[in-house]
């Protein structure tokens, strides 16, 4: 009888290391996709910022250079000043204006 029951623990623990053993190779290899991805995608982005920084090295010469800066400046207007309204006015005089 303890044969017996000596016997049916190890098959038990048998079938119990086999689904563990597939349990974690199951997740080994899902793991290992999950990398994969994981390192094209840090691959991608890394393409993408040096794409950038070809791209702003670009619009740094430019803006270094000057010409972005195409518009023409602007020059002072002399403006003459109005002269301080002294006194009053007459209703004949505003209709003349207009």
């Amino acid at each position: 009888m303890e044969e017996q029951l000596k016997e049916f623990l190890l098959d038990s623990l048998d079938a119990n290391a086999e689904k563990m053993n597939e349990l974690v190779n199951s997740t080994a290899k899902k793991l290992v996709l999950a990398m994969k991805n994981l390192e094209d995608m840090v691959f991608a982005i890394k393409k993408e910022i040096e794409e950038l920084k070809g791209e702003l090295t670009i619009y740094k010469a430019t803006l270094s250079n000057g010409i972005l800066s195409l518009r023409p400046k602007q020059q002072a207007m002399d403006v003459s000043k109005l002269k301080k309204f002294k006194g009053a006015r007459s209703a004949r005089d505003v209709d003349n204006f207009l």
